[in-house]
């Protein structure tokens, strides 16, 4: 059974259609509009683009419902399913959900929205970029302008606002002003972070007024083991993050946030800390996340051995099913792409 076929299976299995297409955008620094965070890896699954058109001709354009046509057919052809976290999905994402919209011509904007403005960040991961990422003075006041002029108009009906799949939100300097602009026009809105966890305080979050309207927090950290973490994260600080996770925990137990998650990108360098991160995550009070390791088009192709242990042609492949096999994927406490499924199982 093709990779498709596996995932198309699980989802008539469940009569599960993904929302994420009738109430979710996510936009890139690029400009680039997409319906979900993992679509972007197929060709065909880009609905417009910022510099081109607004955001609302966007929102209801051919592809956007095209691909909403495509989603209701149980098809979902414009998706990426070694990407998609589908069966952590199935405990929220079943049909009746009367909270969604399943019109493919939407009459308001999403409810959840994800922006990343930039690329700034602190640190440079083997996987993800060459060098640490930083704008110039002249590209933080475009991005500022772009901020003010179309992306907060955008959050007029959102629920959620997440940032940022592309910089860390408490490092970018966009970002933050992002974050703070949208707090104070939208005082109902809640805010998920993705960040690596270094600046991911109190003071940090006081300071772009968000403590208190906190959904979830993800922190991408890799590793539980500190020798791992730092071949796999370049200018970390292992303590200070695990420091700042225990305070995250503590909001997670107060009830301050929803969701608290700990991300792990599978590769060569870390694949035997799988079992040890879902423990780490356990006495976390968080879920672990997997998936594999992707070519963002940056630092990938440089690393000093092949990262992507995923694909059968590796030489580790073996060991990282053997590794797979010792252990139950899903958990309260773990979830894993699709992909690791089907390499499991097959």
């Amino acid at each position: 059974m093709s990779f498709l076929s596996f995932i198309r299976h699980k989802f008539f299995k469940k009569k599960f259609v993904c929302p994420a297409a009738f109430s979710e955008a996510y936009i890139y620094p690029d400009g680039r509009v997409f319906l979900c965070p993992d679509c972007f890896m197929h060709p065909d699954s880009q609905i417009g683009d910022l510099n081109k058109n607004t955001f609302s001709e966007i929102w209801n354009s051919q592809k956007a419902q095209r691909f909403r046509r495509n989603v209701l057919k149980g098809k979902y052809n414009y998706c990426s399913p070694a990407a998609c976290f589908s069966k952590s999905n199935y405990n929220y994402r079943l049909i009746p959900n009367k909270n969604i919209d399943y019109n493919i011509k939407q009459k308001s904007f999403p409810k959840m929205v994800s922006i990343s403005p930039d690329c700034e960040c602190n640190l440079n991961c083997v996987m993800c970029r060459p060098c640490i990422s930083r704008l110039s003075k002249e590209e933080l006041k475009i991005c500022k302008e772009k901020i003010e002029q179309i992306y907060i108009p955008i959050l007029k009906d959102a629920q959620t606002l997440t940032v940022s799949t592309t910089a860390d939100p408490l490092v970018s300097r966009s970002t933050r002003f992002l974050v703070k602009t949208a707090a104070q026009k939208y005082p109902d809105l809640k805010f998920n972070l993705i960040t690596n966890g270094t600046l991911c305080n109190k003071f940090n979050c006081d300071d772009i007024g968000i403590t208190d309207r906190l959904s979830y927090v993800m922190v991408s950290i890799h590793s539980s083991n500190e020798i791992t973490y730092n071949n796999v994260v370049k200018n970390g600080n292992f303590k200070r993050v695990k420091e700042n996770i225990l305070w995250l925990k503590s909001l997670k137990e107060s009830g301050k946030i929803e969701g608290l998650y700990l991300a792990f990108v599978i590769s060569t360098k870390n694949y035997t800390d799988i079992p040890a991160f879902i423990n780490f995550a356990k006495e976390n009070n968080a879920i672990a996340l997997f998936w594999a390791c992707r070519d963002w088009g940056g630092n990938l192709r440089n690393s000093d051995e092949p990262l992507e242990i995923w694909r059968p042609s590796h030489p580790k492949y073996k060991e990282l099913k053997t590794v797979l096999k010792s252990i139950e994927l899903e958990t309260d406490y773990s979830h894993f792409n699709m992909q690791f499924h089907h390499i499991r199982n097959n």
